[in-house]
């Protein structure tokens, strides 16, 4: 179990470095630009994590489950060629889909400017889709280092191209231009990263294929409404608001990034160890996560609960103090995030019951986010989100206990979480009646 710590420690701090490195560009951006051109550039980045959820059917986590099981090293081969070939045909898919629906999109965002900046964004995906397959190939293969150390260097591809974009010229075409760039050296660097881990064209490679679509593709319909349920109030607060009121929407509508830093590493880490233990080392594995996570996840939501209003003013300007509303809000989904739940059926390859699940709470979520949004506005579609994220969350937990078999307490360590909480929350209960928030 230590060695899996020092991996999943090793992530950390990469993601880390990345976090840090990219609230920099984000802090910068929201002085440089206006804030009708912050929300253009981050409906940018909507519109790519929408499609890019959509359409990569989950074949990166798939790979994270399959690599570990290959027979050898040219079984793992062909497994990654396959993979290779198809995400590259769903990045050209990707970017016409982005071209051919640029008016569209800029109608439904109340955006008209974004139209001719969709036209190079299109080239975007090409590049992106097969960097996303590295970090997964290597984490695959036990290889963490490789992966953090590309982790490192393309958010400073991103913090050198953009930001410097962005200083010298404040003109988003400018910037876009340098998101290519930048894109462009991240596919060259995974090229090579994975050049003899390839092999060439043969239908023999597809052997197997349909065993790992019956794994990725209820995975990735899960994951797709996982994605379209973080960015479905998103989505919505561009298609009732302007711009710049998305941008101070989407500054705070966010769950703290050094959390889901900590456990997206500890979760690439342990995936592929899980898949290939019994249910008993799965439930200690998890347990222990559980554990050492709430030990960081409850004090850092009460901190941040304490102080949003100073940590949006301080990052941001004043000018988006409002955004803290949106991220207190936010922060009510933290105390779940001591685990990913998904994980245990991932490992047991139970992703179908995932994308049931999933799909369910799409429906919920984009019925409550309507209603929400008209009757309290924009902080309508935070709470429900907060709202559905609990439910959901809900109901994985009876199906660990009575789909799968597991003893919940066997798996979260009760007694250590109540002690974690309880230091987390007795600032709080101090602190926010005395500074007028209550």
């Amino acid at each position: 179990m230590s060695d899996l710590s020092r991996q999943a420690g090793l992530l950390s701090l990469a993601d880390f470095i990345r976090f840090f490195i990219k609230t920099l560009i984000g802090i910068a951006l929201a002085r440089i630009l206006s804030p009708a051109d912050l929300g253009t550039y981050r409906q940018l980045f909507l519109i790519y994590g929408t499609l890019s959820g959509i359409l990569l059917l989950g074949f990166p986590q798939g790979l994270l489950y399959f690599i570990p099981k290959s027979e050898d090293l040219e079984h793992t081969k062909r497994l990654i060629t396959r993979t290779m070939h198809v995400v590259s045909i769903l990045a050209v898919l990707c970017a016409l889909i982005i071209f051919f629906t640029r008016f569209l999109i800029a109608r439904s965002f109340n955006n008209p400017d974004i139209a001719q900046l969709l036209i190079p964004y299109s080239i975007y995906p090409l590049f992106l889709f097969v960097t996303q397959m590295y970090s997964s190939i290597m984490l695959g293969l036990k290889q963490p280092l490789k992966s953090a150390s590309f982790a490192i260097f393309a958010i400073a591809c991103d913090f050198i191209l953009v930001l410097g974009s962005a200083l010298i010229f404040e003109d988003m075409r400018y910037i876009v231009g340098a998101l290519i760039l930048s894109a462009l050296l991240q596919w060259l660097w995974a090229e090579w990263g994975i050049r003899h881990l390839k092999t060439g064209w043969s239908l023999s490679n597809f052997t197997g294929f349909k065993e790992q679509l019956a794994y990725t593709i209820p995975l990735g319909l899960s994951l797709l409404v996982g994605v379209l349920s973080v960015q479905l109030d998103k989505l919505m607060i561009s298609g009732f608001f302007k711009p710049e009121d998305f941008a101070v929407f989407s500054l705070g509508a966010m769950e703290l990034p050094l959390i889901g830093i900590l456990v997206n590493s500890v979760n690439s880490i342990l995936l592929p160890h899980m898949s290939s233990g019994n249910k008993t080392e799965l439930a200690a594995i998890f347990s222990a996560s559980v554990r050492k996570n709430s030990i960081i996840v409850f004090p850092l939501a009460s901190v941040f609960f304490i102080f949003a209003t100073e940590f949006m003013i301080f990052f941001y300007g004043a000018i988006y103090a409002s955004a803290a509303l949106y991220f207190r809000v936010y922060l009510l989904i933290l105390p779940l995030r001591v685990a990913t739940y998904g994980i245990v059926f991932q490992a047991l390859g139970k992703t179908r019951l995932v994308m049931i699940d999933s799909i369910i709470m799409l429906c919920l979520n984009a019925i409550l986010n309507f209603v929400m949004i008209r009757l309290y506005g924009m902080v309508g579609a935070a709470i429900a989100t907060v709202i559905v994220s609990w439910l959901i969350v809900i109901v994985y937990l009876l199906q660990m206990r009575y789909s799968l078999g597991f003893k919940l307490l066997s798996m979260f360590p009760l007694k250590s979480m109540l002690i974690n909480l309880c230091a987390a929350l007795l600032p709080v209960i101090i602190v926010l009646p005395v500074s007028g928030f209550i």
